[in-house]
């Protein structure tokens, strides 16, 4: 492990406030980024008028909304903040908005039993972005969820936008926890907050005598609230959760030895534990409390290229170009666009890309940070082996993956068992900062685990 502040963000003092982002004229609205294997399909097409709120796109469990009212003027490949390309559908604005400037009423979900929940839920189009992006009806229907862990900080230093809203929206990130662990059907709810953040201790260390909303919310449910140590990178990753957990937890354990596994850094990844982050709850509130579904992102917007940072309330379908201009444009000649934080990010090569359920970040990187560097072969220095955290040899992973010949692997079942340890990687990206001959060792483990599982 290194020290995080190495890569704090100076962005810290942004938590007291937040702007809505400007109104795109056309929104470019992605529909295919979750990791199901059922198509998203369109289920409008060019020269349709849509409403803010309708769903435009449907499957792989999940609905994907205009977040703008307007018509579609086009649909087809464009490139998505994920580094990846798929289908996307252009919506030119115009008309009325049926959500924006409407005062939202609260409508009582708690008499809602599971399977409407769950409804509830895949209407709305939740994706869990605690670690990637995946669907949240689809994690959560197939099987009871027995624990839910809400990490409440960021787990990348250099992003600031999970801390900013389990600060800002403490109220609602706990009641649409309570959402998700009834529709999960789970037994225990833990609230990982960062040991370090004063407010965050204030909010979420709150007991039950003292005023908490724990039995009105999670009857039936019990919540521990744990600290996480922050001083470190990695750190708020779903093992770091867990360890967190395990002396909290062992009183609750005893009474429910069937959710021992969520509990157990051996055992959490093939228990029935859900992991989620601030967002993830805030649409979950938003969808049952509010009954509108997921059309925006909270951004952290950084970077040394552009004339002030903000943290923007930016609707889906929004550019990354759109994005630098509400915060004054560019100072500085732009050179790279990372999205998601400098550590665990992706670098992305436009200002067209469209701000999509899977961001939180964006940073703009001007030239004069930024050396030349050319990929090289694998020296086998050793580097990425002695700074990886889970004591995984990365180098030795890629050459395997790679199909380089490599005198240390033997035979198939070597090199079988090399790729399947890249399970275990937790794809922070320190093997990235070291490696002297700047492979892309965590991009390539992440392609090799995604084959393993």
């Amino acid at each position: 492990m290194v020290s995080a502040s190495n890569f704090y963000s100076e962005d810290k003092g942004l938590f007291s406030r937040s702007l809505n982002s400007f109104l795109p004229s056309t929104a470019i609205v992605p529909i295919e980024e979750e990791k199901s294997q059922i198509p998203v399909e369109p289920v409008v097409s060019v020269g349709d008028v849509v409403a803010e709120g309708q769903i435009v796109a449907v499957g792989g469990g999940v609905n994907v909304h205009s977040p703008v009212p307007g018509t579609v003027s086009a649909i087809g490949g464009e490139q998505y903040a994920n580094g990846k390309q798929g289908k996307a559908i252009r919506i030119k604005l115009g008309g009325k908005f049926s959500f924006v400037g409407k005062k939202r009423s609260r409508h009582d979900w708690r008499a809602l039993g599971r399977d409407s929940l769950l409804q509830v839920i895949r209407m709305a189009g939740i994706v869990n972005t605690f670690k990637d992006m995946s669907t949240l009806f689809n994690e959560i229907s197939t099987e009871e969820r027995k624990v839910v862990f809400v990490r409440l900080f960021d787990d990348d230093p250099s992003r600031v936008v999970d801390s900013f809203v389990a600060e800002n929206f403490s109220e609602k990130v706990i009641e649409g926890t309570a959402v998700i662990a009834r529709a999960c059907g789970a037994a225990a709810v833990v609230f990982a907050y960062e040991k370090q953040s004063a407010e965050s201790r204030r909010i979420y260390r709150v007991s039950k005598d003292d005023g908490s909303p724990d039995q009105e919310l999670f009857p039936g449910i019990a919540v521990l609230r744990v600290g996480v140590d922050g001083k470190h990178y990695p750190s708020g990753t779903a093992l770091d959760l867990v360890f967190a957990s395990r002396s909290a937890s062992k009183a609750l354990v005893k009474d429910n030895p069937d959710i021992a596994g969520c509990f157990e850094p051996d055992g959490f990844r093939d228990s029935s534990a859900l992991f989620i982050d601030p967002q993830t709850a805030l649409s979950a509130f938003e969808a049952a409390v509010e009954r509108v579904p997921v059309m925006g992102r909270f951004v952290h917007v950084t970077g040394d290229c552009l004339n002030s940072a903000a943290i923007l309330n930016v609707k889906i379908g929004t550019t990354l170009g759109e994005v630098a201009e509400q915060c004054g444009g560019f100072k500085k000649k732009l050179s790279r666009i990372v999205v998601n934080g400098i550590v665990s990010g992706v670098c992305v090569g436009s200002l067209d890309v469209p701000v999509s359920k899977f961001v939180k970040s964006v940073e703009f990187i001007p030239s004069a940070e930024v050396r030349f560097q050319s990929v090289e072969n694998c020296v086998r220095c050793g580097q990425c082996r002695k700074i990886c955290p889970v004591n995984l040899w990365p180098g030795n992973i890629y050459r395997v993956f790679r199909n380089v010949e490599d005198d240390d692997i033997h035979d198939f079942d070597d090199s079988k068992t090399v790729i399947e340890s890249a399970r275990l990687c937790i794809e922070c990206g320190l093997c990235n900062s070291v490696c002297p001959s700047r492979l892309p060792l965590k991009q390539m483990i992440a392609l090799a685990k995604s084959e393993s599982i």
